[in-house]
């Protein structure tokens, strides 16, 4: 047996998590097109039914969308007939928003077959490895979150409109051609 060094495993984790990310996008996207749904939409469905009913600051939590853009999300997914709207029963100014039957339907039928060849793969490793790996999971997923964060403020970029004079574009790089004599 080779020996693979620790670097070198946690570089093919590493890839294979990008794979996954990649993967899971593009699985998402077709069942969005499929649907007729934008991403944001198809996202807060999935939100929806994954965590049970919520507030629209909730959801906005969620899906790193400001909650008067979700309004408009929510609108679209009630009248499309995935979502619904009711009183909170404990504070009668807050909305929840719930998934409707529709898209339980549908997210039932969408992805059985790969949830059951997933909890197949997973009855495969001991109760220490599941745990494992859900912590790992957990970790990657608030990884993610303050990544998205970082972006949406624009730290990451100095080119961001927030860190330009005035908002201004980007210099844009001369080209080859601009440095002709001719």
């Amino acid at each position: 047996m080779v020996d693979i060094s620790k670097q070198q495993l946690i570089d093919r984790l590493v890839l294979a998590l990008t794979e996954l990310q990649s993967t899971s996008e593009m699985a998402d996207q077709t069942i969005s097109e499929s649907l007729g749904l934008n991403r944001t939409d198809a996202r807060c469905v999935g939100y929806l039914i994954t965590h049970g009913p919520m507030t629209v600051g909730e959801l906005a939590e969620f899906t790193g969308v400001k909650p008067g853009a979700l309004t408009f999300a929510v609108d679209r997914l009630r009248k499309t007939g995935y979502a619904r709207r009711r009183n909170d029963p404990a504070d009668r100014r807050k909305v929840i928003v719930e998934a409707a039957d529709k898209a339980l339907r549908i997210a039932e039928t969408a992805w059985r077959e790969t949830s059951d060849e997933t909890e197949a793969d997973l009855r495969e490793y001991t109760s220490e490895q599941l745990e494992f790996l859900t912590e790992f999971l957990r970790k990657q997923v608030e990884l993610q979150r303050r990544h998205a964060d970082r972006i949406r403020k624009g730290a990451w970029n100095e080119d961001a409109p927030d860190k330009r004079p005035n908002g201004t574009a980007p210099a844009e790089p001369a080209s080859e051609d601009s440095h002709s004599g001719s």
